[in-house]
C-alpha cells in the first residue's frame, strides 16, 4: 500500500522532503520528491502516533538515526504488513490505550485554562520535561556530532589511543551506573588550558587539558564528567529549547505535536550557544551527578573537593569559563555536603593519575 508522508532528515533541504510511504513485509520505503528511496527495516522499528489530536503515526527506527517517517493517513495501521506483525501488533494494542490516556491530557489542560493561564505557567518545569521525554533521543543525537565538530575546529586534539583508555577507567563506571542508555556517549580531550568540560545534545562530552592538569585526583574528574553526563542524560539542552518556545506551542507540543518542535531542535538547537544552562538546570545536573557518581561506587569525596577548589582558587586557575556556566557557590557546595552518606562503600578508580596527567600534559607539548 502506498501512503502520503512526511520524511525528517538532516539529508533533505530544511530537514523534511514530502513523498510517498510503502509497506511491505521486508519494511517500510519512502521515495522523497527526487524519486530517492530512503528504507526502514519493519523488524525493530518503533511506532507511536501523535500530533494534534493524535492524527500522525511516527515510524523511526535504531538502525536509522535521524531519520523520521510520519503520515496522517492512520489507514496504515489496518496494512497487513503492520496488522500481522507480532511485535507491531502489541504496539497497535499499547497506541489504543495511549490514545485513551491522551484524552486524560486534554482534559487536564483544559482545566488548566479554567483555572488561568497563570497555572500553565507554575507546571511549566515539569510540562517541558514532560514533552522533552516524547522527543526520540535521536533528534538530538543527529545534531550531536555537527556540534562537536564546530567546538573542536580550532583546538588541538588528543589522538593517543592509550591516553584515551587511560580516560575510560574514569568515564567507563559513570556509564555503567547511568539507567538510561539511549544516548551513546563518547569523550573527547583538547588543548585548552581553561578549567572546562561541557557536554553536547546527544552524549558527545569535550574536556579541556586543562581540567585534567588542575585535578589533583581521577574522583575529582569523575565528578566534573558525572554532572556533565547529567546535563545529557537529563536533556537539559532540549528542555531549554522547548522552554523557550511560546506558550501555544508547548500547548501544541504537550497535545502530542512532536514534530511541531523538530525544526527548533535543527535550528537553534544546533547552536553551541544554546549551552548556556539554567541554575536549575545546574543544581539538577549536580543532584543527578551526585547520584550518578553513588551507583558507580565512585567517592563523591571528588565531586565536593573539586568545588571547593574552584571556589578557593578560582581567579587563579584559569576557570573564568567554567565559572560562567558552572556557577560553584557557598550554598551549592553546602548542598553537596548534605547529601554525603557516611559508611558508603566506593571503590578507587584503578588509575595511575599523575602518569594520566602527566601523558596528557607531555602530548600537548610535542
Amino acid at each position: 500500500m502506498h501512503y502520503n508522508a512526511i520524511a525528517l532528515s538532516e539529508g533533505f533541504d530544511n530537514g523534511r522532503s514530502a513523498g510517498i510511504l510503502e509497506t511491505n513485509f521486508g519494511g517500510l520505503s519512502f521515495t522523497d520528491l527526487n524519486n530517492k528511496v530512503h528504507k526502514m527495516p519493519l523488524n525493530g522499528v518503533e511506532m507511536r502516533i501523535g500530533g494534534a489530536g493524535n492524527r500522525f503515526v511516527f515510524f523511526t527506527h535504531p538502525q536509522c538515526p535521524g531519520l523520521t517517517f510520519y503520515t496522517d493517513d492512520r489507514s496504515i495501521l489496518n496494512a497487513d504488513e503492520i496488522r500481522f506483525d507480532p511485535e507491531l501488533k502489541k504496539v497497535l494494542g499499547k497506541l489504543k490505550m495511549k490514545s485513551r490516556s491522551n484524552y486524560s491530557i486534554i482534559a487536564i489542560i483544559i482545566a488548566l485554562f479554567v483555572i488561568g493561564i497563570g497555572s500553565l505557567f507554575a507546571f511549566r518545569g515539569a510540562i517541558v520535561e514532560h514533552i522533552a521525554n516524547l522527543v526520540p533521543p535521536s533528534q538530538e543525537t543527529a545534531i550531536s556530532e555537527s556540534m562537536r565538530k564546530a567546538a573542536i575546529a580550532d583546538k588541538t586534539v588528543l589522538k593517543d589511543s592509550l591516553i584515551m583508555a587511560q580516560l575510560d577507567a574514569i568515564t567507563k563506571p559513570l556509564i555503567k551506573a547511568l539507567d538510561d542508555t539511549a544516548f551513546k556517549f563518547s569523550f573527547t580531550i583538547i588543548k585548552d588550558e581553561s578549567l572546562n568540560a561541557f557536554a553536547l545534545p546527544g552524549g558527545a562530552v569535550v574536556i579541556h587539558s586543562g581540567l585534567i592538569e588542575k585535578a589533583k585526583s581521577a574522583e575529582e574528574v569523575a565528578g566534573v564528567l558525572a554532572h556533565e553526563i547529567s546535563h545529557v542524560s537529563r536533556r537539559h539542552h532540549l528542555r531549554g529549547i522547548i522552554g523557550n518556545m511560546g506558550i501555544f506551542m508547548v500547548i501544541r507540543a504537550l497535545l502530542g505535536d512532536i514534530a511541531g518542535i523538530s525544526g527548533e531542535i535543527a535550528t537553534a538547537g544546533a547552536t553551541l550557544g544554546s549551552l548556556k544552562y539554567s541554575r536549575d538546570f545546574e543544581r539538577e545536573a549536580d543532584d543527578n551527578g551526585f547520584m550518578l557518581l553513588e551507583k558507580a561506587h565512585i567517592s563523591t569525596n571528588g565531586m565536593v573537593k573539586f568545588f571547593e577548589t574552584m571556589s578557593k582558587e578560582g581567579p587563579d586557575l584559569g576557570m573564568a569559563d567554567f565559572i560562567s556556566t558552572h556557577p560553584a557557590t557557598g550554598e551549592r557546595i553546602a548542598r553537596l555536603k548534605k547529601k554525603q552518606k557516611k559508611g558508603l562503600k566506593t571503590q578507587a578508580i584503578p588509575l595511575n593519575f599523575t602518569e594520566f596527567k602527566n601523558n596528557v600534559s607531555a602530548y600537548f607539548k610535542k
